[in-house]
């Protein structure tokens, strides 16, 4: 079972803070898209009372439902401090929380949105801990990652070492499953995958880190790579290069949506 390491996921984003929404244009997306996937599933949906952004990272998401409810109270959360203070700039009520342990009351919120943050967490420790603090009639929407995202990264590294270098995230079945387990209802779970496309290895390997977004291996090394081991995994990658001469990274997106 994957047991998060929460220090090193806050470093790693309090790392990538400052340059975060220079780019991370898919991740932006990607809450776009949710938004979309809201007014699909929910089109006559009255302006809650109270939202929770959970993994609000600097804000984006959080001024989408801004301008969306205009009325309504907002509160973000997030593991990394340094986005918080990004947030913060922008006037945002944000608190320093893990989603497997939130600070609110039970009930407090009509409305929970989370976008890319939920695959940081134990999927059943993180839906029963939203179930407790989302209100009666309350809705939950989310987009998270699927077990297809950035298999690219496996195949670089196969004949490299035996390590695993992307963790086993949950897929649409197992995270539908949690949902109604924790005792959620109206659930609906969309899958896609989608691919996005890099000039060189590095640039692939610079932007994972520069979203925070390198932990997302299943452990942690005993020993640092070296230069070799390094030059075989590029050497593996280049050999998923498209027609158009770019190197592909796929990730496999779930978006959720249900009722309490």
């Amino acid at each position: 079972m994957y047991v998060p390491d929460k220090n090193r996921i806050s470093v790693a984003f309090d790392r990538a803070a400052h340059n975060y929404d220079q780019i991370a244009q898919f991740q932006h997306t990607v809450s776009d898209d949710l938004a979309r996937f809201l007014a699909d599933c929910a089109p006559d949906m009255p302006e809650p009372a109270s939202a929770l952004d959970g993994g609000c990272g600097t804000g984006y998401g959080s001024a989408l439902l801004a301008r969306k409810w205009p009325n309504c109270q907002l509160t973000g959360c997030d593991l990394s401090i340094e986005m918080l203070r990004l947030a913060r700039s922008r006037q945002m009520d944000a608190v320093l929380a893990d989603l497997e342990q939130l600070p609110f009351r039970s009930r407090q919120f009509d409305f929970i949105w989370s976008s890319l943050a939920l695959q940081w967490c134990r999927t059943p420790n993180v839906y029963a801990e939203l179930h407790r603090v989302l209100n009666d009639g309350g809705t939950l929407v989310f987009a998270t990652l699927g077990p297809g995202t950035l298999t690219e990264l496996d195949h670089a590294f196969s004949e490299v070492d035996t390590h695993r270098h992307v963790r086993s995230f949950s897929s649409a079945h197992e995270t539908g499953r949690a949902l109604k387990d924790t005792g959620f209802q109206h659930v609906r779970i969309m899958n896609e995958t989608r691919t996005t496309h890099f000039q060189d290895f590095n640039s692939f390997l610079l932007s994972v880190r520069g979203i925070g977004a390198n932990q997302v291996g299943s452990g942690r090394r005993r020993s640092m790579m070296g230069k070799n081991a390094w030059e075989r995994a590029k050497e593996r990658y280049e050999d998923l290069r498209d027609m158009d001469g770019l190197l592909p990274a796929t990730y496999e997106l779930i978006f959720g949506f249900a009722r309490r």
